[in-house]
């Protein structure tokens, strides 16, 4: 299989595509107009995205030519101030040919409220690196099996999600530990889905075997908050990525990264838990208070998105300001809170061109 070329940062062999999708971020400055303008946007299908907003705090996110009733959807705030983003759903437009996407986003209080926000849309098929999605609706049963339209294992095997209490989720991800084996562990991204604002975070993920079977799988943990930190039950999409889900032959294009010392002034991230494509380390400085600056070498500051959780509690994270010099390195600003302040907290970053 020949390697493939990026295309709004998705893979591509031959005339197929392995990851179909695209991205847009709509700036803060941007958020309250009718029809927000993008200030950065992708379309692996070299199509038209556009944005509507439909109320304070909610949005509608059009990608021409990509609709389908599946894949999975992530979101992140953009903004210097607390706010909370998430998805109310996604799936085909009307007409039958695009996807629209709902964004929801809020304040520190849970109130509807305007503001920036960055928003994925990926769609797998087999032969990816290693990479693993799925959407889980809250209320559903437990265990669950998440709707196979929704969900995707580059492994080809189960994923299963069990509800464990108030707001607490266990997903098992069957195979894919082989990474972690091997000594790439990979990130875990979550992103809150309903039609009120939350805050869901990994709260950890490793590799498990269950003793009475013998399979192999990755157990991410997922804890889910309301915007003042009362843990509360809320439906969520997970995407779990080694490399960006690059393979031998097929690179990336990206960075990804775990942000483990929420109080070092200035650090290298673990290594085994990063990936830049450029291969370069990326690094990180602390600011103050719950403020960190992101150093990415080797990638334009005008172009991409990028996507945040936080890690390990009730924290949320907003993606900052952005600089850097054009064609050499970026740095993104991260913001994270509790209950509206400024907190230090451990973080998990997914960077794509």
């Amino acid at each position: 299989m020949a390697p493939g070329h990026p295309s709004c940062g998705m893979s591509m062999v031959g005339e197929t595509a392995l990851l179909a999708g695209g991205y847009v971020v709509v700036d803060s400055s941007a958020a309250t107009k009718a029809r927000p303008s993008p200030a950065r946007s992708c379309n692996s299908l070299d199509a038209p995205n556009r944005v509507t907003r439909r109320d304070a705090g909610r949005y509608t996110v059009r990608m021409e030519k990509l609709g389908v009733n599946g894949g999975t959807v992530e979101v992140t705030a953009v903004s210097d101030a607390a706010r909370i983003c998430g998805t109310d759903g996604w799936g085909m437009a009307d007409n039958g040919i695009d996807l629209d996407v709902q964004v929801v986003c809020a304040d520190e209080q849970g109130t509807s409220r305007d503001t920036g926000f960055a928003v994925r849309f990926l769609n797998a098929r087999a032969g990816t690196g290693a990479l693993a999605y799925l959407r889980y609706d809250a209320g559903s049963r437990s265990p669950v099996m998440p709707d196979a339209n929704y969900s995707f294992n580059s492994f080809g095997s189960p994923i299963t999600v069990e509800r464990e209490g108030t707001g607490e989720y266990e997903v098992f991800i069957q195979d894919i530990q082989e990474s972690v084996n091997r000594g790439v562990p990979g990130v875990v991204k979550v992103t809150a889905l309903g039609s009120v604002p939350r805050v869901c975070n990994p709260n950890m993920w490793n590799s498990w075997t269950n003793p009475k079977t013998g399979n192999r799988f990755l157990l991410a943990k997922v804890h889910c908050f309301d915007a003042t930190g009362v843990r509360v039950d809320a439906g969520f999409t997970l995407t779990y990525t080694v490399e960006l889900a690059s393979r031998p032959d097929l690179q990336m294009p990206g960075a990804q990264l775990w942000a483990n010392d929420e109080h070092a002034q200035r650090y290298t991230p673990m290594l085994s838990y990063q990936y830049n494509s450029t291969k370069h380390d990326s690094m990180i400085r602390r600011n103050g208070p719950g403020g960190y600056a992101v150093e990415i070498a080797g990638f334009d500051e005008d172009r991409g998105q990028t996507q945040v959780s936080g890690y390990g509690g009730s924290a949320y994270c907003t993606v900052a300001h952005s600089t850097g010099q054009p064609g050499n390195s970026t740095t993104v600003g991260v913001r994270c809170w509790q209950s509206g302040r400024p907190v230090d907290s451990k973080f998990v970053l997914l960077h794509q061109p």
